[in-house]
């Protein structure tokens, strides 16, 4: 168990309060299973079906062979085939991207890239869509009809995209926002925006120089993020943002620190809190609910994983599990762990070509506390908890403890910057692509 040892000290009752929490928020999944799906990527994408069911589509690329679209059924831990939407060709089809409309239908977009891409810059890439009617996929519709999609974003509510009129290697973009037939919102002239992340009218921009920015896509307005830290939007519309120096996680409002120095962190809506995938030699699943947070489980062997795609990380919860899809840029391998929140274990059906690990979960646990102070004492506290994961587990944990009158600090400072690498590629609009190494 971590050390109890504090910069900022607290009262009794706070330990007692921890030691409780400790307690309850323990993961008691047997084994998660991490599943490496292919050794070469364009993109992939995933949705909630129900409340037990995950649809998610990726498109291998492997040397020699025709890139196709594939998809899955995830139930718990069972793949199934998903069906294959009509006329993609996934040779000029890229970026993916599945969302729920408000009526429940399932939609399925990409880019659609027409003309000959050597041959810049005589190309257009328009927007497309399916969408998924008594099991089987819609024959596609254009959203737009002309000019390049750099990069889109969807909530299913709206369409946002990042759009110029014809390629230029000075990214003249707009950013548009667009119901989901097409129609046009709202429209900004912004210059330089190479990516685009939204959901609820609030947007995070990766811009050509390197540098992030936060937009109200009702207003426009923009606030610049300098360099060194990882940020974006979530899909329940707050913005995060991880510092990699300080290992401190802010999600709106709210923040924690991540222990064990992990060079990144994601954050993911979970049960009134957050499920958190944090990276660096291994990938780990944390779970932080009411100040609490408690590691569920290692998802990757030791190895080099510095170089996840924090842009690309998808995932959906379930009542039953947390699938989780990320892209290891250093070998272009992309990988789905499946975490069973029910205390089950995962053997992964029903797609025998995928090589899988199996970790356990992690036994040790962590907390952060926000709190008031109201007077000064030293008391001798001595603990002993049995935390069952897996096996029983007894962590001692003797300190003295001072407090002192302190009011909780509330705030969160907005000095946020992002240093991207953007990889210039032979072609434009293959530069924005997210997961694209040339």
């Amino acid at each position: 168990m971590r050390s109890l040892t504090l910069i900022q000290t607290i009262p009794i009752t706070v330990i007692v309060a921890i030691i409780l929490a400790l307690a309850s928020h323990v993961a008691v999944a047997g084994t998660v299973a991490t599943i490496n799906l292919t050794t070469g990527l364009n993109d992939y994408t995933l949705a909630p079906v129900n409340s037990t069911t995950v649809l998610f589509y990726y498109i291998p690329v492997t040397f020699g062979v025709a890139p196709s679209l594939e998809g899955y059924y995830i139930t718990n831990c069972q793949f199934t085939p998903a069906p294959t939407p009509q006329a993609v060709n996934a040779l000029m089809s890229v970026e993916p991207e599945l969302v729920r409309v408000p009526n429940g239908t399932l939609v399925l977009m990409w880019l659609r890239v027409y003309g000959n891409y050597r041959k810049y810059p005589n190309v257009t890439i328009v927007l497309q869509e399916s969408r998924l009617i008594d099991g089987h996929w819609t024959r596609p519709v254009n959203i737009t009809h002309s000019g390049i999609v750099v990069s889109y974003s969807s909530d299913g509510r709206y369409i946002y995209i990042d759009y110029q009129a014809k390629p230029s290697l000075t990214y003249n973009t707009q950013i548009i926002v667009a119901t989901m037939s097409g129609a046009v919102v709202k429209a900004y002239n912004i210059s330089g925006v190479v990516y685009i992340k939204a959901y609820d009218m609030n947007g995070a921009l990766f811009l050509a120089n390197g540098s992030m920015a936060f937009i109200n896509l009702r207003t426009g307005a923009v606030e610049p993020i300098g360099r060194g830290v990882e940020a974006g939007v979530l899909n329940n519309g707050v913005y995060y943002i991880y510092n990699p120096q300080s290992h401190v996680l802010t999600i709106g409002n709210l923040r924690v620190t991540i222990p064990g120095g992990y060079f990144g962190a994601y954050p993911i809506p979970f049960d009134g809190g957050y499920i958190i995938i944090a990276w660096d030699n291994i990938v780990t699943a944390f779970k932080w609910v009411n100040n609490a947070l408690t590691p569920i489980a290692n998802l990757t062997g030791t190895g080099d994983w510095a170089f996840l795609d924090f842009l690309g990380i998808d995932s959906v919860v379930t009542s039953t599990t947390v699938v989780v899809a990320f892209l290891n840029e250093l070998n272009m391998r992309l990988y789905v762990s499946i975490i069973p929140l029910n205390g089950a274990s995962c053997t992964p059906t029903g797609i025998s070509s995928a090589v899988t690990t199996t970790t356990v979960t992690p036994v040790t646990a962590v907390t952060t506390v926000t709190t008031t102070v109201t007077k000064t004492t030293t008391v001798y506290v001595k603990t002993t908890i049995t935390v069952p994961v897996n096996r029983t587990v007894t962590a001692t944990v003797v300190h003295y403890v001072t407090t002192t009158v302190r009011v909780g600090a509330s705030g969160v400072p907005i000095v946020i910057v992002i240093a991207i690498m953007v990889i210039v590629a032979v072609v434009v609009f293959l530069v924005t692509k997210r997961h694209y190494t040339f």
